[in-house]
C-alpha cells in the first residue's frame, strides 16, 4: 500500500513546478485565487449560471474560528483564474453536536422557480453517528446562507454527498448511507428545500459520489471507504438514472489510487464545438487540511468507458468546450 501510494503522489511531484501561466491548469499544484491566497473549496460542487461558474467548498483556513464551519465560493468564466466572492457560510454549532463537529462537501443549487440558492451540505458529530444533511438559502449566489434545518434524506444516515443536476433541469442528491452499503440517488422536491424520491440506491460501498449524463449514458463515480486516505476510485454506467447499472471499473490503474486523489464531482462543460468532461478530485491532507490540493483532469469518456488520464498540465477553452492536455 505504501509503494501504491508513493507512485501516485510522486506522478504530481513530477508536474511542472514553474509559476502557473494564464491560461493553464496545473493538477496538484497551489491553485490562487485572485487575492494571491490558496483557494478554499475543499470537497466542493460546482454551480453555472450563464457564462459564470461558481466553485463552492469548505473553507479550511488555519486562522478559521475553530468553533465555526465556513463555505467560500469563488467565480470564474474560464475555469483558471477564481476570484474570492465571500465567505457564504460562518456557521457555528447548528443542532448542538459538540466539539469537532462536521460541516463537509458543500453543494449549491439554483431554483429558478423560487429564484433562491440552496446549500447542502454533510452535517454530523465527531464520530459520525449523526450522518444527516443540512441546508441553508439566499437569495444571491454569493450572500450569505441562512441556516434552514438538518434531517436525514429518506430516512437513511447520510455521509458524503454530491449534487447532479440532469440536462433537462432535474436536481439530485447523491448521499452514502452505510448500512444500506451504497449511495443513493436521490431527486430534490419543487423548491429543493427537501428530498423528495428515491431514484436508486447504487449498491456498493463506495462514498464520494459523482454522476454525469454524457453520449447517452449515466456514469457514476464512487471511492472506496478508507476515510482520508486515496484509494483505486471506480465507476459504473447505466442507460437511466434507475439503474441498473454495470459492475464497477477503475477509472486509472489501481496501484495510482486515483493519483493521490478523491472524487467529489465531475463537471460537463458543453461548448460550441465539443464537450468536456472534468474530474473534480480533492487531494487530502489531514494533518494540514487548509493545504490540501484540488486534481482536476478532462476525463477520455466514451461508448461507455471512463478515464482518468495521468494529470499532466492543460488548457480549456470554455466557449468552444475543448481541452489540451500539454506536454
Amino acid at each position: 500500500m505504501f509503494v501504491q501510494r508513493l507512485i501516485g503522489f510522486a506522478i504530481l511531484v513530477l508536474l511542472p513546478l514553474a509559476a502557473r501561466a494564464d491560461d493553464i491548469i496545473h493538477p496538484g499544484q497551489v491553485w490562487l485565487d485572485d487575492r494571491g491566497k490558496e483557494i478554499q473549496a475543499h470537497g466542493g460542487g460546482m454551480l453555472r449560471l450563464g457564462k459564470t461558474f461558481y466553485w463552492f467548498g469548505e473553507d479550511r483556513t488555519a486562522s478559521n474560528d475553530p468553533k465555526k464551519r465556513y463555505v467560500s465560493c469563488y467565480s470564474s468564466d474560464d475555469l483558471v483564474h477564481w476570484k474570492f466572492r465571500n465567505q457564504v457560510l460562518k456557521l457555528s454549532d447548528p443542532e448542538n453536536l459538540g466539539d469537532h463537529w462536521v460541516l463537509e462537501r458543500p453543494k449549491v443549487f439554483y431554483n429558478a422557480r423560487t429564484k433562491k440558492f440552496v446549500l447542502y451540505a454533510h452535517l454530523d458529530d465527531r464520530r459520525y453517528k449523526v450522518a444527516r444533511v443540512m441546508v441553508a438559502v439566499s437569495e444571491t449566489v454569493d450572500g450569505d446562507y441562512r441556516y434552514v434545518k438538518s434531517f436525514r434524506p429518506l430516512g437513511k444516515e447520510s455521509r458524503d454527498i454530491g449534487q447532479f443536476v440532469d440536462d433537462d433541469g432535474t436536481a439530485y442528491l447523491i448521499f452514502e448511507s452505510r448500512p444500506t452499503r451504497g449511495f443513493f440517488i436521490a431527486r430534490l422536491s419543487d423548491d429543493f428545500m427537501d428530498v423528495e424520491k428515491e431514484i436508486c440506491l447504487v449498491d456498493a460501498p463506495l462514498e464520494g459520489g459523482a454522476v454525469v449524463h454524457y453520449g447517452g449514458l449515466y456514469y457514476a463515480i464512487g471511492s472506496h471507504l478508507t476515510g482520508w486516505r486515496p484509494n483505486p476510485n471506480v465507476y459504473a454506467t447505466a442507460t437511466s438514472l434507475a439503474g441498473p447499472w454495470s459492475a464497477f471499473r477503475d477509472i486509472a490503474p489501481p496501484e495510482v489510487n486515483t493519483y493521490g486523489s478523491q472524487s467529489t464531482m465531475m463537471l460537463k462543460v458543453k461548448g460550441s464545438k465539443s464537450t468536456t468532461v472534468i474530474y473534480m478530485g480533492d487531494i487530502w491532507k489531514p494533518k494540514e487540511l487548509f493545504d490540501s490540493r484540488y486534481l482536476w483532469m478532462p476525463l477520455t469518456i466514451a461508448g461507455g468507458k471512463l478515464i482518468l488520464p495521468p494529470p499532466k498540465s492543460w488548457k480549456i477553452n470554455v466557449k468552444g468546450g475543448r481541452y489540451k492536455i500539454l506536454h
